[in-house]
């Protein structure tokens, strides 16, 4: 096992066993649920309509090519500049240098994966350039010096007096504040940020080729007050985001907010064809597009439908792993199933293979999916491209190995007495099964013996 192998398996048993937290992510556990009941009132077939929305992200895969070239001319037409990045590195360095250039030290940020994925944060504030997240729940988190929880909700883990206790001690606020008052808090803290910041950098939901528009969906208001004020927009979006139409937005937008808790109050909706004007002044657009090994991902027939994702968090939220050991064990920007399965094939198995082992193949997750991807399916073509490689761990290969002859063979199986058996199995897999668990013990008498004895045969 490798490092990163390692540390995740230390950080899980730390969390795994702790009641509190578990007894936390039930509750939201149960919380979504109670949603997911309610959703089917808003579709007559909401199968059809899962399935309609993978057929437009996998057809726009097949033609992914064509729709970059489309989507260049028509943006660039537009007055917006694209920038090309071929990894992590290079956007960064793309950013910094138009930062620079604009002489930029002042930056709000709204919620991106894209974003964290290229650890732009902690990049630029090695560079000297402050960069705030506009976002309540980053916000937070940026605060408190933690990592994203969820893809949605960044600071899940934490309660309302948590964040309270926080504020008490970062900003001098009055004790004990509710939910509705921090939040008025945070707009005052942001308020200056907001209306002195010389760049905003987001991320992108879509990107419709056809138009050259960019597509971006929130529930705040902090993307659409933040891009009124700055005089530069940077957006990071990996090449999977590409659509053809507009049209197809029907289909994908309220898939997306399938599992929102008020439908009363629909997400914002932002649709960027070209940079804003105010009076003389003209907004610089730019966007950098990231592959960042996504035409990896896309070279996989199967896997390549994880890029389908929407990114609701519903996953996340049904998966028995994810509420075991919760979002900060990943240590990765996309914690959950998505990011366990997009991993081990955009960082390679050497890094990654432990994430393969992080399914129970429930398939809660393909069953929540409002885009219908095979989220279970996926786990299992990423466990055989493990085997394939030779990368999966030697003490797993020689007990399977060992399992095979002996189930080939009832000689074999019965060649040794049910003691044997047992010391062979906390062997082999004792320190997997865990030491909070017992193992299960094999009867005494073997199944051989048993039919001989109720069919008295010598």
């Amino acid at each position: 096992m490798n490092d990163n192998g390692i540390i995740f398996n230390q950080n899980a048993k730390k969390i795994a066993f702790d009641d509190e937290h578990y007894e936390k992510m039930m509750t939201r556990y149960q919380r979504f649920m109670y949603n997911v009941e309610n959703c089917t009132n808003y579709y007559s077939d909401l199968n059809l309509e899962k399935q309609r929305a993978l057929n437009i992200r996998c057809k726009a895969f097949k033609k992914l090519d064509k729709l970059l070239v489309d989507f260049d001319t028509n943006f660039s037409n537009n007055g917006g500049k694209i920038l090309w990045a071929n990894n992590s590195d290079d956007a960064k360095q793309l950013i910094y240098d138009i930062l620079n250039q604009e002489r930029v030290k002042r930056i709000i940020k709204t919620k991106s994966t894209t974003i964290d994925e290229i650890n732009l944060t902690s990049f630029l504030e090695m560079k000297k350039i402050k960069i705030v997240d506009t976002n309540v729940g980053d916000f937070i988190c940026s605060v408190s010096n933690e990592r994203s929880y969820n893809i949605n909700d960044s600071a899940a883990h934490k309660t309302t007096s948590q964040v309270a206790d926080l504020y008490t001690e970062k900003f001098g606020i009055k004790e004990n504040c509710n939910a509705k008052q921090l939040t008025v808090c945070t707009k005052q803290i942001l308020k200056e940020d907001f209306n002195n910041s010389q760049a905003l950098i987001t991320g992108a939901n879509f990107l419709i080729s056809n138009t050259g528009t960019i597509v971006l969906t929130e529930n705040q208001g902090n993307i659409l007050k933040s891009s009124t004020f700055t005089p530069i927009h940077i957006v990071v979006a990996g090449i999977d985001k590409l659509i053809t139409s507009i049209d197809e937005l029907s289909v994908l937008l309220p898939l997306s907010s399938l599992y929102e808790p008020n439908k009363n109050i629909s997400s914002l909706y932002n649709f960027i064809s070209k940079p804003s004007t105010d009076g003389d002044n003209v907004q610089k657009l730019y966007l950098i597009l990231l592959n960042n090994n996504r035409t990896n991902v896309l070279a996989k027939e199967k896997q390549r439908a994880i890029l389908s994702c929407v990114q609701c968090g519903a996953c996340s939220d049904v998966c028995p792993i994810y509420n075991t050991i919760g979002g900060h064990t990943y240590m990765e920007c996309n914690p959950g199933p998505v990011g366990s399965i997009l991993y081990p094939i955009t960082k390679g198995m050497e890094e990654a293979a432990h994430f393969t082992s992080l399914c129970t193949s429930c398939g809660r997750c393909s069953e929540v999916c409002p885009v219908d991807i095979p989220l279970k399916d996926l786990f299992l073509e990423n466990r055989k491209d493990l085997v394939k490689e030779n990368k999966s761990f030697i003490s797993e290969r020689n007990f399977i190995s060992n399992l095979i002859k002996k189930m080939n063979s009832r000689k074999n199986l019965d060649k040794m007495g049910s003691s044997f058996k047992d010391l062979e199995l906390s062997y082999f897999i004792k320190k997997k099964w865990g030491n909070k668990r017992e193992l299960p013990k094999h009867a005494r008498e073997s199944f051989s013996d048993y039919w001989k004895n109720i069919n008295k045969i010598n």
